[in-house]
């Protein structure tokens, strides 16, 4: 009788000698894994990007379905599709039980939601930072979550290796609904040199040590994606508000518009008129509202009081202070949001041309085949200004488009601000906000100053940088420039 030792030796031997029938069976294991991966991979990643941003009622329940079932064991997906397949199951005519395929589909049952979970957490993320952006230039949820899928596909190939872990891992499953299948117990010779149980034991030497790499691999992954159920701050709304009639001669009004944001109210009874071609600056200290104007006139954050009113056929585009640019050259990236502006209807080849141009405009045509990410800051401000310029606006907004710039980058920014507004056959309307008031100075004609969400100050610019002046009409944002410029 051998002892444990001798098993031990002998299931080595089989190992190093690569036994047939035992690598046999490791091989097709590995088959039955991987098969089930790939189909779970490209059904978990289309799942998880939609659930990355997307908003319904009951969406918090199904993350919590979907975290349960991280943690659904082997043996339970095994007997629920054993109970499936059999004779008097309800899948029970496929005749698929002890079969490749029902191995196949007890795997695929307990990737799927490892796929799904971790996708949609590593989409989430982006989306929470830069979804309004790809809304802004016209990307629907679907489209807009595999877009930020495919640009994370580095994290993605992670969360391919953790669904494999998962999979070679958990042999439960597959113990019971192949249990009887042929190269799960092959047949061998009488003058072998090993039995069963050393056959057994260099078996389970070799599947465990590829359970222990597999879910080492699935710990990594799920403690660097870890899906946790969070939910996104505020919601991602349609676009334009059109809400009544207006002048011929507004560009935009906002009638009282409040927005609330959690507890806080952002903006508090809005009232404000823009002409064509004015060139509005909004001031005031981090907080006071000039981001969520900003998003509110572009549609991104609806009024919960009051109401915008659009002059009917104006189109706009926003700059926002940190663009996000995807993993593909400065020119497909201009292209891929110029494509997005279902307004303009452009295919992809007119909307490459149209793309060249306007990289020629901003003079970033010697960079157009590098990568977007690679290019320096106020580079990628001129890159995400191409892309504004190449839809044609009539109004064009920016989030403080050179708060992270160095002096050089600020004045090429500031440059085409400029050049913008006066290039035009029709008027440009500029609307931003900034903290630099040189900069207001410069190129402002008119200026807005908020505090705590309210519309304290709305003067021309000359009045505006007239202390005199300016003291009449706003102590407090007398008090702010005089802070600003001291």
């Amino acid at each position: 009788m051998n002892t444990f030792s001798d098993s031990v030796v002998t299931a080595l031997n089989l190992i190093a000698s690569f036994d047939p029938a035992l690598w046999t069976v490791v091989v097709r294991s590995l088959a039955v894994s991987a098969t089930a991966c790939l189909m779970a991979y490209g059904l978990g990643v289309v799942l998880g990007a939609w659930l990355g941003v997307s908003r319904f009622t009951g969406r918090g329940w199904v993350l919590v379905g979907l975290n349960t079932l991280l943690a659904l064991p082997s043996v339970v997906v095994g007997l629920v599709v054993y109970l499936l397949l059999s004779r008097t199951g309800p899948l029970g005519f496929l005749g698929w039980l002890f079969s490749f395929k029902a191995m196949v589909l007890a795997q695929f049952i307990l990737v799927v939601p490892v796929v799904t979970a971790l996708t949609r957490q590593v989409v989430e993320d982006v989306e929470r930072q830069h979804g309004e952006q790809w809304a802004s230039l016209g990307a629907r949820p679907f489209l807009r979550g595999i877009l930020l899928a495919w640009d994370e596909r580095l994290a993605l190939l992670t969360i391919g290796v953790a669904a494999f872990g998962r999979a070679i891992s958990e042999v439960g499953a597959v113990m019971i609904v192949g249990g009887q299948h042929r190269w799960l117990h092959p047949r061998h010779d009488h003058g072998h040199c090993a039995g069963n149980q050393q056959r057994r034991f260099a078996l389970g030497a070799g599947l465990g040590a590829g359970a222990l790499v597999g879910g080492l691999a699935a710990q990594c992954g799920r403690s660097r994606f870890a899906p946790l159920g969070r939910k996104a701050p505020g919601q991602q709304r349609g676009l334009l508000q059109r809400l009544g009639r207006m002048t011929a001669q507004s560009v935009v009004q906002l009638h009282e518009v409040s927005v609330r944001l959690g507890p806080v109210w952002a903006l508090k009874g809005i009232e404000l008129c823009v002409q064509p071609g004015e060139r509005v600056a909004l001031v005031g200290s981090n907080g006071s509202g000039k981001s969520s104007l900003l998003r509110t006139v572009h549609g991104l954050l609806p009024p919960d009081q009051g109401r915008i009113e659009w002059h009917t056929g104006l189109r706009q585009a926003m700059l926002f202070q940190r663009p996000h640019l995807l993993r593909m050259s400065a020119l497909n990236n201009v292209t891929l949001g110029l494509w997005l502006d279902r307004g303009q209807g452009l295919n992809w080849a007119q909307a490459m041309v149209r793309a060249g141009e306007a990289l020629q405009r901003v003079g970033l045509s010697a960079v157009a085949s590098q990568d977007g990410r690679q290019l320096s800051g106020g580079q990628q401000q001129r890159l995400a200004m191409a892309r504004a310029w190449g839809r044609q606006p009539d109004v064009l907004l920016l989030d403080e488009p050179t708060a992270s710039l160095d002096p050089h980058a600020k004045r090429e920014v500031e440059a085409l601000m400029a050049a913008f507004a006066a290039e035009q056959g029709r008027p440009l309307t500029l609307i931003w906000a900034s903290h630099n008031l040189g900069q207001v100075k410069r190129l402002a004609s008119r200026v807005i100053y908020l505090e705590g969400g309210r519309l304290l100050a709305d003067l021309p610019v000359a009045d505006f940088f007239n202390p005199a002046e300016l003291a009449l009409h706003s102590p407090a944002a007398h008090a702010f420039v005089q802070g600003e410029l001291s």
